[in-house]
């Protein structure tokens, strides 16, 4: 497991990485609004065409294929699709947001976690650190323009697995209004396609799977080994 007690203590198990000017988040205010919204079934369903059992699947799936060794949630919000999954192995996996409003909400699903603060385009470990990582709905935040993948790349050991989900436009009308909407209230990045993503995602990684559920893009692979 990551040592997080070199970082400060601000909860029982949250610590955080940010100087305390810094720990304040715009999600912070949301974080209630979130979980209602986002971890509604029938929104997922109507607006983005794919179930909440998939998250949870993807991340099930993930967790029983990933090798030995530390794994990072790499944006890991208030764990809304994936509490169950993680119980039983909160002692291997590094629980990181920027946010303390959602990591409140996701260490209060998951008493037994080890949760982190800290900005995802400047992540305070080493490279190499991670055996495996995860990221769920973060990219089309950050857009795959931005460092977000470089940094989950150079946390990860070479042939270590990832998995990532996010947002991306397809044929579904709704969901694609919904994703431009987020983009015009600085909510998200350009969105992207499933081909401009899958080219951002190989540069760095092996592609493995990929699966497309709705708006939602899941993709899996290994760290490249040079």
């Amino acid at each position: 497991m990551i040592n997080l007690e070199r970082f400060d203590r601000i909860a029982p198990n949250i610590w955080t990485s940010l100087p305390p000017e810094a720990r304040g988040a715009t999600y912070d205010k949301m974080a209630a609004g979130y979980d209602a919204v986002v971890g509604n079934g029938v929104y997922n369903q109507l607006v983005w065409g794919c179930a909440k059992a998939n998250y949870a699947r993807a991340a099930s799936d993930f967790l029983m294929r990933a090798g030995d060794g530390p794994i990072i949630d790499f944006g890991c919000g208030s764990c809304v699709f994936t509490a169950n999954a993680y119980r039983g192995n909160e002692d291997r996996i590094v629980l990181f947001d920027r946010s303390l409003g959602m990591l409140s909400r996701a260490a209060a699903r998951l008493p037994k976690g080890n949760f982190l603060q800290g900005d995802a385009l400047n992540p305070p470990f080493e490279s190499g650190s991670f055996a495996g990582a995860m990221s769920w709905g973060m990219l089309h935040i950050f857009g795959t323009r931005a460092r977000y993948l470089e940094q989950l790349a150079r946390l990860l050991r070479p042939g270590a697995s990832v998995a990532v989900a996010t947002l991306v436009l397809t044929e579904r009308r709704t969901g694609n209004m919904m994703l431009r909407m987020l983009h015009r209230n600085g909510e998200a990045a350009l969105p992207e396609t499933t081909t401009e993503v899958t080219a951002a995602f190989v540069a760095p990684f092996e592609l493995e799977s990929t699966e497309r559920c709705g708006n939602m893009l899941f993709l899996t692979g290994r760290k490249r080994i040079l």
